[in-house]
């Protein structure tokens, strides 16, 4: 089979395996492992420092929570030797589940989570935004893949191939070799397995040579000729139609005979005797 000879429900096949494999793999990547980390302290303050000054986090992205702790991925500001040029460095701050605010300065604030607490801090700075990474959960990478790959394998492909194939790239049908009718030899079976009913015909055929079948076992058992071995005799007549008979001189007198020969005798009929 070529490529061109695939079904769309083929490529769907395909295309869902691929996906499925795909977001496996996705979903066991560890992203943003080797940012640099920053503590309690610097993550606190830095959501309420304003921009520009050093030490603000911008872009902060609450990832999906992995054996009860939320990775918060940022981009925090730090001065240069050039003055009014700021540099935006990325780090990472790992916040337990639940979450205390100001542990660092002696605070006792509990929150279920992370994301509870930037929503109180949210909620009293409004220059303090973040958001929650929705697409790296299980869930959400097994569709998005799965249904980029249904889409893009599935759907697209199929009409590129046709588009190839019809501008002459595929292969033509007669270079593939004679095509078999794989349903025709499944009739061929079935046909050769269905039942026959018999015939009236047959039947009667049937019941003669059960009855001739008999006889010959008949005769056998007692000794007789089989039917087939026994020839009719047929009378004939002969039509005598020779003439009328001849009288026979039953005193004629014997004929003499002279027998003469180099390698055998032969009849010369010798003249009679002269009495």
């Amino acid at each position: 089979m070529n490529v061109q000879d695939f079904k769309r429900w083929h490529w769907i096949a395909i295309s869902i395996v691929v996906g499925l494999a795909l977001s496996y793999v996705w979903s066991n990547v560890e992203w943003d492992e080797n940012l640099p980390t920053i503590g309690q302290r610097d993550f606190e303050s830095g959501l309420v420092t304003p921009f520009p000054q050093p030490q603000h986090l911008e872009r902060v992205t609450v990832m999906p929570p992995e054996e009860g702790k939320y990775k918060i991925v940022a981009e925090q500001v730090r001065p240069t030797k050039q003055a009014g040029v700021i540099e935006l460095r990325p780090v990472a701050y790992m916040a337990d589940t639940p979450y205390k605010a100001g542990a660092w300065r002696g605070g006792d604030e509990q929150f279920p989570d992370v994301r509870k607490y930037l929503d109180s801090v949210k909620a009293t700075n409004a220059e303090v935004t973040y958001k929650f990474a929705w697409w790296r959960q299980p869930w959400a990478v097994y569709l998005l893949w799965t249904g980029a790959a249904v889409l893009l394998i599935g759907g697209v492909w199929p009409v590129v191939i046709s588009l190839m194939v019809g501008a002459g790239f595929g292969l033509k049908r007669e270079d593939q070799g004679p095509e078999y009718d794989l349903a025709r030899f499944k009739a061929e079976q079935e046909a050769k397995g269905a039942k026959h009913d018999p015939t009236s015909a047959e039947l009667a055929h049937l019941r003669e040579l059960e009855d001739e079948l008999e006889k010959k076992l008949a005769a056998q058992r007692a000794g007789l000729p089989m039917p087939e071995d026994e020839e009719p005799v047929v009378a004939t007549t002969k039509k005598l139609d020779g003439g009328p008979l001849e009288a026979v001189n039953l005193n004629q007198t014997p004929e003499d005979h002279d027998y003469k020969g180099e390698f055998y005798p032969v009849d010369r009929h010798a003249p009679p005797k002269k009495k």
